[in-house]
């Protein structure tokens, strides 16, 4: 799911594009560092190791990066105080989104979960 045209901005625009295809694709210079490294595992282990659903993570991510544009303006300060708040309430967070992204979180989770349960890995 892409929004384009999501503001009249197209430098807005431009920069959502691109952090989405970051986020899909891990090729931007962010994903390189050591940072980006270090984030990369970390949502590795969230998914028990297992790549197909890492990037399901990662493809989720570009998803929500829109809705969280249009919740809080463009307005970097408010998408970070949204991301901590939607660390301590997920819920409200989830319930925030539209059918089809909390859909595909459900489905991710439901597929972390079952690969847990069967203990399998990429």
């Amino acid at each position: 799911m892409t929004f384009q045209n999501v503001y009249a901005d197209d430098d807005i625009n431009s920069a959502l594009l691109k952090t989405q295809d970051c986020l899909r694709n891990q090729n931007c210079d962010a994903a390189k560092t050591e940072t980006g490294r270090a984030a990369e595992q970390k949502a590795l282990e969230a998914v028990g190791g297992n790549a197909g659903n890492m990037q399901e993570l990662y493809n989720i991510s570009a998803d929500i990066m829109p809705i969280l544009l249009q919740q809080t303006g463009g307005d970097p300060a408010k998408m970070q105080a949204l991301m901590l708040k939607a660390q301590t309430d997920p819920e409200s967070f989830l319930n925030s989104l539209s059918p089809e992204v909390q859909a595909k979180i459900k489905n991710a989770s439901d597929a972390v979960e079952k690969n847990k349960a069967a203990g399998q890995k990429p």
